[in-house]
């Protein structure tokens, strides 16, 4: 059976796709080395880790909270540039939606393929070190990665159309962002034994960035199966979040370009 593809369809990927690669690759435009770095600068960020906590802080070589922590930082950094960069999308790209016209959920599909692709460099990085320093294979239970991805994805989704349709009406919600994200930074079990979020704080597994989180460090660390129960409470949660924020984007920035 053979699937055909409308041609406007295609363009749109393809216009999505070269969207993602413009944004890609100018964080290294001008640079020597230009997209190596994408390569260099995970490999060089966890091996000053590894290099810190087993000579400078804690004096012995403990491999596991060095991927533990570069897990999280990953992930985390995932989710705050995403949502960063999606609050003045629309007057990055006002240009563009004043004179042609394009749907604007491309340009946030664009925004979540540049970085996810930057994440997913990242995480190949820790996997290799991961594998190095670990010694343990990874199984099938690999492919739950794939499953919470796609929920962390669909959750900051929807947290970006919420936050470029709010910054068109409150210009300071750039710099209210950047606080709620350093206060996310330490909610968020990020550095910390997340076994406090179930002992202590269980509410807090309701953030699906924490249980996604969670899961991934399961997953590939410790080579256990999610919690169904959890990931599917997050991944409801998340899906909640795209839909509304979609519709809340479209009904809301309707007129959004007369404010640009």
């Amino acid at each position: 059976m053979r699937i055909s593809i409308s041609k406007s369809f295609r363009n749109r990927l393809e216009r999505i796709f070269l969207f993602a690669q413009t944004d890609y690759s100018l964080r290294y435009y001008g640079s020597k080395l230009g997209i190596l770095w994408a390569f260099l600068n995970p490999f060089f960020q966890i091996l000053i880790y590894y290099l810190a906590f087993s000579y400078l802080i804690y004096h012995r070589n403990d491999p596991s909270y060095i991927l533990y922590i570069f897990a999280g930082i990953i992930t985390w950094q995932f989710f705050s540039e995403t949502t960063k960069n999606s609050i003045n999308l629309f007057h990055r790209q006002r240009y563009i939606l004043q004179n042609i016209g394009l749907p604007k959920v491309d340009f946030f599909w664009s925004l979540i393929a540049s970085k996810f692709w930057a994440y997913f460099v990242n995480f190949l990085i820790f996997i290799l070190f991961d594998l190095f320093l670990s010694q343990q294979a990874l199984t099938f239970k690999v492919l739950y990665l794939f499953i919470i991805w796609f929920g962390l994805i669909l959750f900051t989704l929807g947290v970006a159309f919420f936050l470029s349709t709010l910054y068109i009406h409150f210009r300071d919600l750039d710099h209210l962002w950047d606080v709620v994200l350093m206060a996310g930074f330490w909610m968020v079990p990020v550095v910390w034994d997340y076994h406090i979020v179930y002992k202590n704080y269980p509410f807090m597994l309701y953030n699906p960035v924490t249980s996604f989180l969670i899961d991934i460090r399961k997953v590939v660390l410790y080579n256990e199966t999610p919690e169904m129960g959890g990931l599917v409470t997050a991944l409801v949660i998340s899906l909640v979040f795209a839909v509304t924020g979609y519709f809340f984007m479209r009904h809301s920035s309707k007129k959004a370009l007369e404010f640009l």
